[in-house]
Parts: C-alpha cells; sequence; structure tokens
C-alpha cells in the first residue's frame, strides 16, 4: 500500500530538472571571462571608473538585481514548461543577436566608449537567453533583460543640462521654503547661504541619480507586484519623477538647517551620507504608500 502511495505521489508531482546544462555552463564562463575587463574599467581609477562615481554607483545594484530576477523566473520557466527546447531559427537568431552584441562589444572595447561597451551585455544576454531557450524562455525574461538598461552609464552630455536644471529648481524650492519659516537664506544660482555658511546644491543632490535609482526600482517593484492595470502602472512609474524631486528638496533641506544648527562640519560629514540613504529610503515609502490607496482606493471603488 506505501508502495502504491508512493506512484501516485511520484505521477502527481514529477521531478523537474532544473540543473543548467554543461553547454550553459561554458558560455556563461565564457561570456564573463569576456566582461571581466568591462568590470574592472568601471571600478578602476581613472575616468572610466563611472561606478565609483556619485552619479553612475547605483550600476552594481541594477547588474545584480537583473541577474537574480532572471535566474529567479529562469528556475520558474523551467519548472512550469519543463526542459527547454530551442529551435534551428531559434538558434539562428540567437548566434545573430549574440554577434550583434559582440560586434558592439568589440567596436566599443577598442575605441574606449564604456557607454556603448556595458550596453552591449544586453544583447548579449538576450542571445544567450535565446540560445538556450528560445522565444518562450526569452518572453518569460524578457523584464530582466530590459532592466539592464538601468545599469549602463549615460555620457554626460545626456545628463548635463538636465542635472543642471534640477539643481536649480531644488535650490529655488529650497530658499524659498526656508525664508518663509523665517531662515535668513539667499541663493546665487545653485549656492545657498544660510547665515555664515555656503552650501554648494552639488549633482549628488540635484535628484538625477536618485530619479535614476528610483525609476528603476519603482519599475522593477511594479514588475513584481505584478499589477494587471496598465494605467496604473505608467500612472506609477510617471509619479517617481515628482517623488524623486520632493525627496530631494527634503534632503537638501534637512542638510541645510543642520548646516545652520549645528555648524559646517556636521552637515559635511556623516550626515551628508546618512541623509542620502534616509532620502531614498522615504522616497521608496511613499511611492509604496502611493501604491497601496491607489489600490484601496480602487477596492472601495469596485465595492461601491
Amino acid at each position: 500500500m506505501s508502495a502504491n502511495t508512493a506512484a501516485m505521489s511520484s505521477r502527481a508531482s514529477p521531478a523537474v530538472n532544473t540543473a543548467y546544462p554543461v553547454d550553459l555552463i561554458g558560455v556563461g564562463l565564457a561570456l564573463l571571462a569576456m566582461y571581466v575587463p568591462t568590470l574592472m574599467t568601471l571600478y578602476q581609477d581613472g575616468s572610466g571608473a563611472l561606478w565609483r562615481e556619485g552619479e553612475h554607483s547605483h550600476g552594481p545594484i541594477m547588474l545584480a538585481l537583473a541577474l537574480w530576477l532572471a535566474h529567479s523566473r529562469w528556475q520558474q520557466h523551467v519548472v512550469t514548461h519543463g526542459s527547454p527546447s530551442v529551435s534551428r531559427g531559434e538558434l539562428l537568431w540567437a548566434w545573430g543577436v549574440m554577434g550583434v552584441g559582440a560586434v558592439l562589444y568589440s567596436l566599443s572595447r577598442g575605441l574606449g566608449v564604456i557607454y556603448l561597451e556595458v550596453a552591449s551585455f544586453i544583447p548579449m544576454l538576450a542571445g544567450f537567453i535565446l540560445l538556450r531557450g528560445g522565444w518562450a524562455l526569452l518572453s518569460d525574461l524578457k523584464f530582466p533583460v530590459f532592466f539592464c538598461i538601468f545599469m549602463v552609464p549615460l555620457p554626460a552630455f545626456m545628463i548635463d543640462g538636465i542635472s543642471h536644471w534640477l539643481k536649480l529648481q531644488v535650490s529655488v524650492v529650497v530658499t524659498e521654503l526656508l525664508w518663509l519659516w523665517g531662515y535668513p537664506i539667499s541663493r546665487t544660482g545653485v549656492v545657498l547661504s544660510i547665515g555664515p555658511y555656503q552650501l554648494l546644491v552639488a549633482d549628488a543632490c540635484a535628484g538625477m541619480r536618485t530619479l535614476f535609482m528610483l525609476e528603476a526600482m519603482g519599475i522593477f517593484y511594479l514588475n513584481v507586484v505584478r499589477h494587471s492595470s496598465v494605467l496604473r502602472n505608467v500612472g506609477l512609474a510617471l509619479l517617481i519623477v515628482p517623488i524623486s524631486f520632493t525627496a530631494n528638496v527634503l534632503r537638501v533641506i534637512a542638510l541645510t538647517l543642520i548646516t545652520w544648527y549645528f555648524g559646517d562640519e556636521a552637515g559635511q560629514g556623516f550626515m551628508h551620507g546618512f541623509a542620502g540613504i534616509v532620502l531614498f529610503a522615504s522616497a521608496m515609502l511613499m511611492l509604496i504608500g502611493l501604491d497601496t490607496f491607489l489600490r484601496k482606493l480602487g477596492a472601495h471603488k469596485e465595492s461601491a
């Protein structure tokens, strides 16, 4: 009787082999060896060390999240659909996409264009997924592949103008608010003067890094919770921009008041970095709180 029960259990829950094949590991190791020099460039001293700079230091986090989500959904795909099979046409597409990535990598590596060199990882990853699971697997992993866009550093000419405009707007709002609250503050461009102290609203306080990270984390959050309403998803993604701006205004206000009450060393020391962490956490809480409010509002309308 126990043997029959075991047989029935075996038929009800078939074992699925989710182990990676040897050739997959080989291609993965080849890609790893290919991009190790890129990672070294992104972290070493010099003009190419973009992931060590404030504006682009979110890149490793975005890459780690994309790879983690790709691994998780790959396992889910195997469990749901079994071992993937690839047709000859899909193999041709896979090698073609990887060939485009390899050409882009070679040219950008030779010319020293680190932005395109990092971007070449996206078609390489897409081709790698096609190679192992065809269009069905790539369809399930399309979001992790898309999410890799957020790890690519943006050239200075694309963000300098926006960054300066954001710095100016943050400076204006902070000055107006603190003046209304009775503080002796004035502004010259992006330099704030409060009492005997002067504070420069730098690029780190301009909101570009926060905007990129919040937009990426917001889209990641929306994909994980998997809302069915397209309007709600688009609305929340767009609302990340004013949330990011508000969070940066609060950060600059906090640092200005810390400098006013405790001196320049307090404002530029530990509290400067800690304020950035609090800023990002508060902005994410605002996003999640807004999402919760919209969900409850929608549920209330449906019940009404």
